[in-house]
């Protein structure tokens, strides 16, 4: 299953891309893209795994831009 999400609070693209790396990283995750020009997370997992997953996500963003957040597109 593919969701897509907003993201905000992030500054520039090297930053957007460390916090990509990361949530491809995540237990679960199939694929992550996220474009810093839309501001937009399209994320592929097992439809199952989202609900853990977007705390997950988050945690892993915050690591790199302290305000990050997620909201479903």
């Amino acid at each position: 299953m593919i969701k897509k999400y907003e993201v905000s609070e992030i500054d520039c693209a090297v930053c957007a891309g460390k916090i990509e790396d990361a949530i491809k990283k995540l237990d679960g995750v199939k694929s992550a893209q996220l474009n810093f020009i839309m501001q937009t997370l399209t994320v592929e997992a097992e439809e199952g795994d989202f609900a853990r997953l977007e705390k997950e996500i988050v945690k892993a963003g915050r690591k790199t831009e302290r305000d990050f957040e997620i909201s479903e597109a």
